[in-house]
């Protein structure tokens, strides 16, 4: 009973600093991110490369815009500040608020699951753009249509893992999209050889409920109280309304390119869909795991330095973020870069996966890794202009942006005939692109960024990385010839911890010699977690991660 409540005091403590709350989701990234490469594995295993799982990716797209749009692109970065806010006045009128806005988003939500429902045959036969029959066509349909419902339920789960980072409560919200991951594995493994391609859209289904009832008692916990309200001349609800829709044009264009980047694929080959998706998993491992926790992080700290008595706290929240973020990113795009065959083979390595589907991920994934840092960057650079309440910018970027995106890939794909590893390229090269032209906004409506401060420790970090990649290579080569056969799974293993041992610990030498600040990040996020304190009673979100 004891430990009973040791736990709850431990999963209901407060995260009151970028750092605590940033290792937090990172700790949950990373089991994410391991559970979602097992789902993959489990995919690849029962359906390899085949129609069916080609089919399944394209049927979730629209859902999973659809939550995108509304979760990603209103709750996560909107509704935090407006109720926070609410909070410091009266709670009850927060509550109220938070209600209504919950009501407004859920209605919304049904209302377009209720159109697609109808038009999901439609739809999906411009998803695959001509290139299957009846048969295929209805398949992707009905998957629509269950993946449909189960989003529903994440939707209202994510509402409630909004109000209780809105009260900087990070830990228990974190668990929520590990019991989502888990319910999909649960339905893969268990219901697969009854159901076929069936089961992981029911295992979305078990992940959503679970994703869902985890943050039940923690949100009564918090006191907050939901009330069927409905008031269209709620202060908070216009606030929300008036920044909401040039973040979700941002989103919807951002979770586009991905919907054409998969019909694009189809053009080239049902196969090119999964190596597409399975290289966007493991390129968003970093991104997700590093550049969007600190940034979700950081999201309450730059809203609450927004004004301009603290803009030069502001500045330097961000260029600290920025840093601590690039700190961990760069070098994991290096490693992937390098390590890319290894790394494919390892974790989607099975009987269904032949060695050609390696090989095409691998070259997918290595020109994805050259944008790691900069689709990192974006996270916080856009949650910086929301801070700043300019939800307008990202947007007009983004169209820009998207534009010169899908001109690429029509003419590298369409004219130029090239496999799938343009459609990296294309989004790699207009990633940078977004993130310079952010950066150099930003730095405008600041009244100026210090370069050196800004470009020095990049700079420092990218040597470092670039050194590090250096002796991931060289044992690669040299053990993969002469020591380990790696024909057998466990030497590829061996070999690929040898090489990743060798080049972390030339860059941690590198950036200690550099005098990059940085490295001293690990002992600040265990000191800054500080969990053995008892938690204060008091106010204290999270996205969703790719599937």
């Amino acid at each position: 009973m004891r430990m009973l409540k040791i736990d709850n005091k431990f999963l209901l403590k407060t995260q009151n600093t970028i750092l605590s709350a940033a290792f937090v989701l990172f700790l949950s990234g990373a089991i994410n991110s391991f559970l979602g490469f097992i789902k993959s594995r489990l995919l690849t295993n029962y359906f390899g490369v085949s129609t069916d799982l080609a089919i399944f990716y394209t049927a979730d797209r629209i859902p999973n815009l659809i939550y995108s749009v509304l979760v990603v692109g209103a709750l996560s970065t909107i509704f935090i500040p407006i109720f926070t806010s609410e909070l410091k006045k009266s709670r009850e009128k927060a509550f109220e608020t938070a209600s209504i806005i919950m009501n407004v988003t859920l209605g919304f939500f049904v209302l377009l699951a209720l159109i697609i429902y109808i038009f999901s045959p439609q739809i999906i036969r411009l998803l695959l753009i001509g290139q299957f029959g009846e048969t295929e066509i209805q398949l992707g349909v009905n998957l629509m249509r269950i993946m449909l419902l189960a989003q529903m339920i994440l939707v209202a789960g994510s509402l409630l893992t909004s109000v209780l980072q809105s009260f900087k409560y990070f830990l228990l919200p974190a668990l929520a999209p590990v019991l989502y991951n888990i319910g999909m594995i649960f339905g893969i493994f268990l219901l697969s050889e009854r159901y076929g391609i069936y089961a992981p859209a029911y295992g979305v289904l078990i992940g959503s409920v679970l994703h869902f009832t985890i943050q039940v008692p923690a949100v009564i916990k918090t006191g907050f109280r939901f009330k069927l309200a409905l008031n269209f001349n709620d202060k908070g609800l216009r606030d929300m309304m008036a920044l909401v829709p040039p973040r979700i044009v941002s989103v919807f264009i951002a979770n586009l390119i991905g919907t054409i980047n998969n019909s694009l694929a189809i053009l080239i080959s049902a196969p090119s869909v999964i190596y597409l998706k399975f290289a966007l998993q493991l390129q968003g491992f970093p991104v997700l795991l590093f550049g969007a926790s600190i940034a979700s992080a950081s999201l309450p700290t730059l809203s609450s330095e927004s004004d301009t008595d603290n803009i030069d706290k502001f500045k330097n929240t961000l260029v600290t973020s920025l840093h601590q973020m690039m700190y961990l990113v760069v070098p994991t795009s290096v490693m992937l870069l390098v390590l890319r065959i290894p790394i494919v083979r390892i974790v989607y390595g099975v009987s269904n996966f032949p060695w050609e589907a390696t090989i095409a991920t691998a070259q997918v994934l290595a020109l994805f890794s050259l944008s790691i840092f900069s689709q990192s960057a974006n996270y916080l650079l856009t949650r910086a202009f929301y801070a700043l309440k300019d939800t307008l910018t990202p947007v007009k970027v983004s169209l820009v942006t998207i534009v010169i995106n899908v001109l690429i890939s029509l003419v590298m794909i369409v004219q130029l005939k090239l496999p799938v590893w343009s459609v990296a390229f294309a989004f790699s090269l207009t990633s940078i692109l977004d993130c310079l032209i952010l950066l150099i906004l930003l730095s405008k409506k600041l009244g100026g960024i210090d370069s050196q401060k800004l470009l020095m420790p990049f700079v420092k970090i990218s040597v470092s990385a670039i050194l590090m990649g250096i002796t991931l290579y060289i044992p690669i080569k040299l053990l993969d010839q002469v020591v380990f056969d790696t024909t057998r799974t466990i030497n590829l293993v061996l070999l690929t911890g040898v090489a990743t041992v060798s080049g972390m610990a030339t860059y941690l030498f590198f950036t200690w010699i550099f005098r990059v600040e940085e490295v001293q990040l690990f002992y600040k996020l265990i000191k800054k977690l500080n969990i053995t304190k008892a938690p204060k009673p008091g106010l204290l979100i999270d996205e969703k991660l790719e599937q």
